[in-house]
C-alpha cells in the first residue's frame, strides 16, 4: 500500500532527528495533532511538553506576520535554542537544538525538510 502523507512526514522528521544538535522536532499543526516522533533526544521532558502546549499559541503570531514572508520564530533559551519554520499558515517545523549548535549548518537542513514536507503535503497522489 502507499505510504500516507503523515508517514512520508514522519521519515522526513527522522532524518532531520538523526543530526547530532537536533534535540526534538515535529511537525505541528493549528489546534491539535501534528506529527510528533516518538524518539525525541531531549533530556528536558517538561521543555518538550510545554513546547507541544504552547506552538498552537504561536500560529496566531504566525498568522499575522505570514503575508510578510516569515521563514523563522526563535526562541533562545538558556541552554535550547526552539526553531519555528512555518510551513503554511497552520503549519510549522518545530526544531529544538542546544542554543550553542551552529545555526548555519542547521539552517540549511531545516530548510530542506521543511521543503520535502511541502512537496509531501501538496502531492496528490498521497492522503
Amino acid at each position: 500500500t502507499m505510504p500516507t502523507k503523515t508517514e512520508l512526514v514522519m521519515v522526513e522528521l527522522q532524518s532531520l532527528l538523526q543530526l547530532e544538535d537536533v534535540l526534538a522536532c515535529m511537525l505541528a499543526k493549528k489546534g491539535l495533532g501534528g506529527v510528533v516522533p516518538v524518539n525525541q533526544k531531549i533530556k528536558n521532558v517538561n521543555l518538550f511538553k510545554l513546547i507541544l502546549d504552547t506552538t498552537n499559541d504561536l500560529f496566531d503570531t504566525i498568522g499575522k506576520f505570514y503575508d510578510y514572508k516569515l521563514e523563522r520564530l526563535n526562541m533562545d533559551l538558556a541552554e535550547y535554542t526552539i526553531i519555528l519554520a512555518p510551513v503554511s499558515r497552520e503549519m510549522g517545523l518545530v526544531v529544538v537544538i542546544p542554543s550553542l549548535a551552529n545555526l548555519g549548518l542547521l539552517d540549511i537542513e531545516i530548510e530542506n525538510t521543511k521543503r520535502k514536507i511541502l512537496q509531501i503535503l501538496s502531492s496528490p497522489e498521497h492522503n
